[in-house]
């Protein structure tokens, strides 16, 4: 296993695992035990797209950057998508999607984004079941819950 440093993430070390980079020894832990339960899963690879881009037309004056200085001038506004790209994700038999968020430390813009998640589920009649164990010993109890509802 390699490890760098995270700088996006507070105490977080990058780890690499049978080729997959992943963000931090929590997600690690979480690959690893839900192999051992031998359930079909996902990692970091459903994206879901919360807010689509768009063009704000209105007047907007906003303090631009250029290279030597700063100015507070009118802008046009393009408006950059949010998206949201769990940890992992699997189906129960039943077809329940699941979600997995490993969230050691979240980051300031981490809340809201869980927050517009959440919204785009039931905004979405989207069945899912939601989990963000914060420890190891969350994490065991997360894989209890799938291994009961999987009859593992």
């Amino acid at each position: 296993m390699n490890n760098t440093s995270n700088q996006k993430v507070r105490n977080a070390t990058v780890l690499e695992y049978k080729g997959i980079i992943f963000k931090s020894k929590l997600e690690l832990y979480c690959y690893k035990k839900l192999q051992e339960i031998s359930i079909n899963f996902n990692y970091d690879s459903y994206k879901f797209e919360l807010l689509e881009s768009f063009v704000f037309d209105n007047n907007c004056y906003e303090l631009v950057k250029k290279k030597n200085y700063k100015k507070f001038e009118q802008v046009r506004s393009n408006v950059k998508g949010i998206t949201y790209t769990p940890d992992f994700t699997g189906y129960y038999p039943d077809g329940t999607l699941f979600v997995i968020e490993t969230k050691g430390n979240p980051n300031d813009a981490f809340p809201l984004r869980w927050k517009l998640f959440k919204y785009y589920l039931i905004r979405n009649s989207i069945k899912c079941e939601v989990f963000m164990p914060r420890n190891q010993k969350h994490i065991d109890e997360v894989i209890n819950i799938i291994k009961l509802k999987c009859n593992v």
